[in-house]
């Protein structure tokens, strides 16, 4: 089952540093923008343009409370999306997780007129973000399972397993066929931010995410380059321009030498990296092996293989990278 994994983050994760997330390997991004009627995140600018930046697909959330009114909890949100002059890429967030003590059929009633507003403006369905228990317990009519209407937007659920491991499903709600995102912990550790922070998954390949966003990966106008100084590695230089380690060895065929300068690629997210296994399952990758052929560098079967020169060498045991033997069998990490 393909996933892409991303984040979300709101007043709690402030101070980030974007393009060490994006180092990561995380593809998009739900910021905090406003909650309730008169609360705006001070951090929704700063995290909204650093995220861009950095190559991240963005949406924005409401945090909604159903005591209050849903066209001005709409409002406000829009006002602040429409203050950044940039819509973002990804659909925006209903984060129903607040019942606020209201009847169910109340909470369905004005969640439905702040998605109506926010589609109304933005010409696209939100995605309605929920735990489990709340869609069965405050967002469910009689039968047990969601308005009829609830099937046209997409689900991003909360569910948080004892211990998550790839491959792993949620639950869904009575009555949800579906789920488009999955927030499976909210106690994630991205290198970046400097607390703990939610983790999501999409649920479909990234040239599905990005079809679902509407966007394509766009390079920069301008290409980076790197001039290598003593003590640079390929881990440290990735974080700094916020790409991954696969993605900046792809664009250089060189080893690191002091002086020598690196093509930095942009920050856009590359198809091939995405998703788990095919059928949902957990299967062992089977372990790799590479036969030394005339004229290979240990540089060359990184590049060959995604991975780094200091992770084949370590696994190899190989103390000089610059010597490799004809016939020589490599473990590929």
């Amino acid at each position: 089952m393909a996933t892409v994994p991303g984040i979300d983050v709101s007043y709690w994760d402030s101070g980030i540093d974007w393009p060490k997330v994006r180092a990561t390997g995380q593809r998009y991004v739900f910021v905090k923008a406003t909650e309730g009627v008169a609360y705006s995140d001070p951090t929704f600018p700063g995290n909204w343009s650093g995220a861009r930046t950095a190559g991240l697909l963005r949406g924005a959330y409401c945090f909604f409370h159903p005591n209050l009114d849903p066209v001005k909890q709409a409002e406000l949100f829009i006002k602040a999306i429409k203050a950044t002059k940039d819509n973002g890429e990804l659909p925006h967030v209903l984060d129903l997780e607040a019942h606020d003590n209201q009847p169910k059929l109340k909470i369905i009633a004005r969640a439905k007129a702040w998605l109506d507003a926010v589609e109304a403006e933005f010409g696209r369905k939100p995605i309605i973000y929920s735990g489990q228990y709340f869609l069965q317990d405050h967002f469910s009519e009689l039968g047990g399972g969601p308005p009829s209407w609830a099937k046209d937007y997409p689900l991003w659920l909360a569910q948080y397993p004892t211990q998550y491991s790839p491959g792993m499903t949620p639950f869904l709600p009575k009555g949800w066929f579906k789920w488009t995102l999955w927030q499976y912990s909210d106690k994630g550790v991205v290198n970046g931010i400097n607390a703990a922070v939610d983790m999501n998954l999409f649920n479909g390949t990234l040239e599905e995410l990005y079809a679902f966003a509407g966007a394509q990966p766009v390079a920069e106008d301008k290409p980076k380059t790197h001039k290598i100084a003593a003590g640079d590695t390929f881990e440290n230089i990735a974080s700094k321009y916020g790409v991954t380690v696969r993605e900046l060895v792809m664009a250089n065929l060189q080893l690191l030498k002091v002086g020598e300068t690196l093509n930095v690629p942009s920050p856009v997210a590359i198809p091939s990296e995405s998703g788990n296994n095919s059928e949902g399952e957990n299967k062992e990758v089977p372990a790799k092996t590479y036969t030394i052929q005339p004229g290979d560098t240990l540089s060359f079967v990184a590049i060959k293989f995604a991975v780094t020169v200091a992770a084949i060498a370590s696994l190899n045991n190989i103390k000089d990278i610059n010597r490799v033997k004809v016939g020589q069998v490599l473990q590929i990490p």
